[in-house]
């Protein structure tokens, strides 16, 4: 389902590894795009055959990138994972000081959803949330995780259907007693043809009540009314679902979008519900939306920056959002104009207005960016950037005031894959940082727990 061949693989020439002049197009094309499991050992039969060495190191900012160190952090500290070999795509969500996890695991033939909880005494027994021979496996698009207000746990998956790889429908499980059983899954949407579904954001809102946004194609390729140009749309559509498993009415929130990067969602003190997502204007230009729901439904979206970013294709680079009280932070990535750049803007008003945004000082980035603010409305931002011909997982604490002040390097991978979509969780003082790790035998995930120095004055 691939909007422009000729458009991306300008973006991803653009974007291509230096290091690495000997990859294809098509082939770094499909890795960047859909980077499936198949895709995936074609990626490393290919590696192996121009006789590339496969070679991961993990440093600290205060081992490896001691020049860069800002002491944004106090300590630094690697957390053992209850996973198997092979785990990959982990999402993170926390409450009440419990960090809660999911991620994907292969078993023979089968994929396995699965979920495990850190509390003061460590991770609890994992559980299989979900397993199956048609879940939908993806470097870009994988389960996430939500706690509502009464503890009830949520964990969506993708499942294939039709004859398409790329078509699959958003399956929801629930658990009301910590993971040890899940219910029966429901499908998220109304719709049932065999078209994509993904790409999904998840946060609690109400008493009992989830919103979940996520990107619908089932009118991708289908012209909408009499709108010249409008085909081969993705929407942006929203539900809710109860502790009891209700699915509530479907709501249709932008009927035109970029079709493949992710979406961001959260909720204010306020009540006020707020999503972040890529859109696509009828020119191709594909900056970042950001739309509101009130008491009176969902408002109309307006554009986040004009960053003018034109590119006929999908670049598979989400933002994210976070919000504290009724501050709200987004960051995003961009590549308007041939320059790429980190960017983070804020709002004081609960997410009515945004200030200028601020651009990140950085390197070469590649964006997957993650943010979580913090409790003096400063925010960490993470993202992936290219720094002497290898991926590195950079960090800096930002406000609107001084920008991004303090910034640290925490992670480095010198290797030929990719560290994927890194993911941050703020649980009490501490921030947790999540990703997929690949080494010789395949993807692991790995984690850090970040305990902050005592917050200074800042914003």
């Amino acid at each position: 389902m691939l909007e422009n061949y000729k458009g991306l693989m300008e973006y991803f020439n653009f974007r291509a590894r230096k290091s690495n002049p000997s990859d294809s197009i098509s082939l770094s094309l499909l890795q960047y795009h859909y980077k499936s499991d198949d895709v995936k050992k074609m990626y490393r039969a290919k590696k192996s055959l121009i006789g590339l060495v496969f070679s991961i190191i993990l440093f600290t900012c205060a081992s490896c990138f001691s020049k860069a160190d800002n002491g944004l952090f106090a300590a630094i500290e690697k957390v053992p994972l209850p996973t198997e070999v092979g785990a990959q795509e982990a999402s993170l969500t926390s409450k009440d000081g419990i960090l809660y996890m999911t991620w994907m695991e292969q078993v023979n033939t089968q994929t396995k959803v699965m979920f495990s909880m850190k509390t003061a005494s460590g991770w609890s027994e994992p559980t299989s949330v979900h397993i199956g021979y048609d879940l939908f496996v993806n470097w870009a698009d994988f389960p996430s995780i939500a706690v509502l207000s009464d503890k009830t746990i949520a964990v969506h998956w993708l499942q294939k259907i039709g004859n398409s790889g790329f078509d699959y429908q958003i399956n929801i499980a629930l658990s009301s007693d910590n993971g040890q059983t899940w219910s029966n899954p429901k499908i998220l949407h109304e719709d049932r043809s065999p078209v994509q579904h993904g790409f999904v954001s998840m946060t609690p809102s109400k008493e009992k009540l989830l919103t979940i946004i996520w990107l619908d194609g089932r009118t991708y390729g289908v012209k909408l009314g009499e709108t010249k140009n409008v085909t081969e749309a993705m929407q942006l559509r929203a539900t809710t679902i109860t502790s009891d498993g209700i699915i509530g009415k479907e709501v249709a929130i932008d009927k035109r979008t970029c079709s493949c990067c992710q979406t961001s969602i959260t909720v204010t003190d306020k009540g006020t519900v707020i999503a972040a997502y890529r859109d696509r204007s009828e020119d191709e230009i594909r900056d970042i939306s950001i739309a509101r729901l009130e008491r009176n439904g969902w408002q109309e979206p307006f554009s986040l920056n004009d960053d003018g970013w034109e590119i006929s294709g999908c670049p598979v680079n989400g933002p994210a959002i976070s919000s504290i009280d009724k501050l709200v932070a987004v960051a995003w990535f961009t590549g308007a104009k041939g320059v790429s750049a980190v960017k983070i803007a804020f709002s004081d008003d609960d997410g009515k207005s945004f200030a200028t945004p601020l651009s990140i000082e950085h390197q070469d980035p590649i964006g997957r960016v993650d943010l979580e603010m913090l409790p003096d409305g400063s925010a960490l931002v993470s993202w992936v950037e290219w720094i002497d011909g290898n991926e590195v997982i950079s960090i800096c604490r930002a406000s609107q005031k001084h920008g991004c002040k303090t910034q640290q390097r925490l992670v480095l991978n010198a290797g030929n894959e990719s560290l994927n979509f890194p993911k941050l969780e703020r649980v009490n003082e501490d921030i947790y940082l999540v990703w997929t790790q690949p080494d010789e035998n395949g993807d692991n995930l790995s984690m850090l727990r970040l305990s902050p120095k005592p917050l200074e004055p800042f914003i």
